[in-house]
């Protein structure tokens, strides 16, 4: 037989990590970040709390993943490259949109690990969150500010004006990822959490085959002595 199920690596540990890391601080930020300027916490030992031992260290950690994340789009190859993340099929982009627009009822493209519709986005979400991040620095360090010149009034502003893109990106993530999950045999979700998805593996070209489906016939099932 030519083609055979298998499981192959397709996210690296370090991209793994770092996604994990960037989902947590990034929900922490938005969580502990939308109550901060919602004006609801009267308690000022509460505010403090939220800010000093959550917002604050979350951020700094997200800052350093960023840090990370951004050498590697510029140092790396395959699926942590920026290379990656550039749009190649027009054709599986628009069946994407159109996937979302039937919600659901049709068949999603194939694709080996980014999303296609969704590359141009998380290079969008790494800039959003990477000015979040700077502008949330600038209202903490005043060294900042000194060198580059700008007030912490300007930060609050920006700080508090990207909430709304970043919190919609983010929404729209998870529901676009429990979709794919959904109406996909690779494993999208796991795959991020052990790094696999599963493929048709052509054994002729000896590469996996992302537009053949994951399907296991009786014939697969026969072991041969």
């Amino acid at each position: 037989m030519s083609h055979s199920i298998q499981r192959i690596l397709v996210w690296p540990t370090i991209i793994r990590v770092l996604h994990l890391l960037m989902v947590a601080t990034v929900l922490v930020l938005l969580v502990t970040g939308g109550f901060l300027q919602s004006n609801m916490i009267a308690n000022e030992g509460l505010y403090l709390h939220l800010l000093e031992i959550w917002h604050l260290p979350a951020g700094h950690i997200l800052a350093v993943v960023l840090v990370i994340r951004f050498i590697l789009l510029i140092v790396s190859s395959g699926v942590a490259s920026w290379r990656a993340l550039i749009p190649k099929n027009i054709k599986s982009i628009l069946h994407t949109v159109r996937f979302y627009l039937a919600l659901a009822r049709m068949k999603l493209p194939s694709y080996f690990a980014h999303n296609p519709f969704w590359k141009l986005l998380y290079l969008l979400m790494f800039i959003l969150l990477s000015l979040q991040v700077f502008y949330g620095l600038l209202i903490e360090f005043s060294w900042l500010r000194s060198i580059t010149r700008l007030d912490s009034l300007l930060g609050r502003e920006q700080h508090s004006l990207l909430f709304i893109p970043i919190f919609s990106l983010v929404i729209a993530h998870i529901v676009t990822v429990i979709l794919h999950d959904w109406k996909t045999e690779t494993g999208e979700v796991s795959s991020i959490i052990n790094g696999y998805k599963h493929f048709t593996f052509d054994a002729k070209s000896k590469k996996p085959n992302v537009e053949m489906p994951v399907t296991v016939s009786l014939d697969n099932l026969f072991i041969k002595k």
